[in-house]
């Protein structure tokens, strides 16, 4: 029997070498730096940092030969542009956290993702047989676990419910759970009801069309039932997200004369429950004093708590990580000021809210532009294998359309709320941000899109 020969992928190769290079000489250029402060000796300090870096080089390149050994020759920059943000953001947590944190990431989730990627290649049909079978009841687990955590859920120190223990596991955020699971549905429900709402919809207002609302009331009822269950949690960064999933897939997947009229629709109900809200709703502290810092993070007015002024200002107290991590990005500046000879650690949550503030004072202004260019180049490719695939394969498509939606949106918030630009909302980096679900979830997302685009190429 002739063995089967391995395809090169010789962009993605040479760009793997980069990021080797650049996973071995960051973590020990960092352990060196932490030493010469503590004065301390510089070798010993060299040895912690060769069990992350060579976990997260070697997973790396066994991924690229798996790929090889698949025969695929398409999309060679999504494997290394996804190991670079992966592996800056360990290197950061491994500075700002030690050993401990940065192979808690890699074990919780860099691993396990990565594991989740290399099976979607292996058997890239675990895709269709979902679309198939298994769409509802993975939609469902989605709901209830999130539903449980609203009610059940270990709140945190600032009242917020977000993680849901399940006996000796760690904690599981559900509410990254939920985002792939929306994907999941909206796309099988527009393929499955599209064409037929579409065929169906009256004119209304000369070039405009409305279909029968009832082929939207499942997506709206599960978006609903997710945002109330997050609005229980105080998880409003999610229900952005969840937000911007459902407008962005059904402009994805319908005519544009059908989507602007359904989009009308929605914004007069959403400003009505908005109305309500006002009148009805008393927003928990932890929302009002995200706005509040993020007003004025420099606030001298008293704390309110439970309606009771504190003797804590806003200064003091939400608005002192935003002033801590502006002074992050100041100190930065183009250059910053090196791995591992930063303050960084002076802003709270640096390792997984505000990391990005420590990539701008360490590595820079300059590379954190370049850091945001590859994550232009990541969606990017998203969405040609979008564009290329066969087709008919709507729910495919829309697949890919959805993660680019995910992954934008949550680095548009969490950039924007590291620089004060928009309200601090509580989620992650995508790839940076020390979160193991997180992750997971991230890298899951990119394994659908290396299961799809073996659908690219040419089969003998």
């Amino acid at each position: 029997m002739a063995i089967r020969r391995m395809a090169p992928r010789p962009v993605e190769a040479q760009m793997l070498r980069i990021v080797t290079l650049f996973v071995l000489l960051a973590f020990p250029m960092t352990g060196a730096a932490l030493a010469l402060r503590l004065e301390e000796p510089i070798f010993p300090a060299l040895w912690p940092s060769l069990v992350p870096a060579l976990s997260i080089v070697a997973s790396l390149w066994f991924l690229h030969l798996l790929l090889r050994g698949r025969r695929l020759q398409s999309e060679q920059l999504l494997l290394p542009a996804m190991g670079l943000l992966g592996a800056v953001g360990i290197v950061l947590i491994w500075r700002l956290r030690g050993n401990d944190g940065a192979m808690q990431q890699i074990t919780r989730g860099w691993l396990p993702g990565l594991v989740v990627i290399a099976a979607l290649v292996l058997y890239p049909h675990l895709l269709e047989l979902l679309r198939r079978r298994w769409v509802p009841v993975a939609s469902a687990i989605g709901l209830i676990l999130l539903l449980a955590t609203a009610f059940v859920g270990a709140p945190d120190e600032a009242g917020a419910r977000l993680a849901l223990r399940l006996g000796p596991l760690p904690p599981i955020q559900t509410s990254e759970v939920v985002k792939l699971a929306l994907i999941i549905f909206l796309a099988w429900y527009i393929e499955r009801v599209g064409e037929e709402a579409e065929g169906r919809a009256r004119p209304v207002a000369g070039w405009l069309r409305l279909p029968d609302l009832r082929y939207f009331v499942p997506g709206l009822l599960f978006v609903a039932i997710a945002a109330l269950a997050l609005v229980r949690m105080s998880d409003f960064g999610a229900i952005l997200i969840i937000g911007a999933l459902f407008v962005g897939m059904l402009y994805a997947g319908f005519q544009p004369r059908i989507f602007l009229t359904i989009a009308a629709i929605g914004a007069l109900l959403t400003l009505l429950l908005a109305l309500v809200l006002v009148f009805v709703w008393e927003p928990p502290d932890v929302i009002r004093h995200r706005f509040i810092a993020f007003q004025d993070p420099w606030s001298q007015e008293p704390l309110v708590v439970n309606g009771v002024p504190s003797d804590i200002t806003v200064a003091e107290g939400p608005g002192y990580q935003i002033q801590q991590a502006l002074y992050a990005v100041g100190a930065g500046g183009l250059g910053g000021t090196g791995l591992g000879l930063g303050t960084p650690y002076f802003v709270p949550l640096a390792h997984s809210d505000f990391i990005f503030a420590a990539v701008v004072e360490e590595l820079g202004g300059l590379v954190a532009l370049a850091l945001l260019a590859l994550y232009g180049v990541l969606l990017l490719r998203l969405l040609r294998v979008a564009v290329l695939l066969p087709p008919g394969q709507k729910f495919e498509r829309l697949l890919l359309v959805g993660i680019t939606i995910h992954l934008f949106t949550q680095l548009f918030v969490m950039v924007g709320g590291t620089l004060n630009l928009l309200p601090l909302t509580g989620i992650t980096v995508p790839f940076l941000s020390q979160g193991g679900i997180a992750l997971v979830v991230n890298l899951t997302e990119l394994g659908v899109a290396f299961a799809l685009m073996q659908r690219l190429e040419p089969r003998s």
